[in-house]
């Protein structure tokens, strides 16, 4: 299992298209879930009926609001999930540490499509099933689910913010980063200075409304000082506008 960079490639303002996704053999679908028992072995980790829900919590979360999300879904659901889905679930939590992209959709599909459908676990797989298995549509509909279900996250409406903005709607793209700015806690810093960022050039693009975008890259950069776009498109906003989405 390779671990392999997050850093998103640089996307022009165009329809996005079906890239085919990438594919394990099932020998290397099963090595890798050997390496993840081995890694689970070394950590000391035994599954048991009387464990299992406090070993998925912690290995999922220990902050809030995700840890209370998993309960709530392990409440329930537990009676249809048990020692398997916690076996499945750890697997899925070490192919997400070692950012094993493949294995991560893989591992999905495979294992935990079984079960009742987890809005926060699918939350986080959407990102690999979009930015790396390359479905942009079945990503967008996960990203849709978990705001129906977890309607106070702000990590769906920053993607399907961006996804808009790749499909040429400019002003639903403003509005998505509008509901994810409402939402992102002032301790997130990442989150917080790409939302700030993004909204920033839509409220330039959309509306024409320099000022507005300047306050808000500004305050991205307050979050994130060492933020290398948005300290160019401060710069920029005093001339032509080149805006990388982040």
């Amino acid at each position: 299992m390779s671990r392999k960079s997050r850093k998103r490639r640089r996307t022009r303002q165009r329809r996005p298209e079906q890239r085919a996704p990438a594919t394990l053999t099932p020998a290397e679908y099963r090595r890798n879930i050997r390496q993840a028992d081995e890694i689970l072995v070394k950590e000391s980790v035994e599954i048991r009926p009387d464990n299992w829900q406090q070993l998925a919590l912690d290995w999922f979360s220990l902050h809030e609001p995700e840890r209370g999300e998993l309960a709530r879904y392990i409440a329930d659901h537990g009676h249809k999930l048990g020692l398997p889905w916690a076996r499945e679930f750890l697997r899925l939590q070490v192919f997400l540490q070692v950012e094993d992209h493949a294995q991560i959709v893989a591992h999905f599909d495979r294992a935990l499509s079984r079960y009742p459908r987890c809005a926060l676990v699918e939350m986080w797989v959407a990102d690999y099933v979009f930015r790396h298995a390359g479905d942009f549509w079945r990503a967008r509909q996960m990203y849709r689910h978990a705001i129906d279900q977890l309607p106070d996250h702000t990590k769906p409406y920053y993607e399907l913010g961006f996804m808009s903005h790749l499909l040429g709607d400019f002003s639903g793209a403003l509005d998505w980063f509008n509901q994810a700015a409402e939402r992102v806690a002032d301790d997130d810093v990442e989150m917080g200075a790409r939302i700030l960022y993004n909204r920033g050039m839509m409220r330039y693009l959309v509306q024409g409304d320099r000022e507005a975008a300047i306050a808000d890259v500004r305050e991205a950069l307050k979050r994130k000082p060492d933020y290398s776009l948005a300290e160019e498109a401060l710069r920029s906003l005093r001339g032509r506008i080149r805006w990388v989405p982040w």
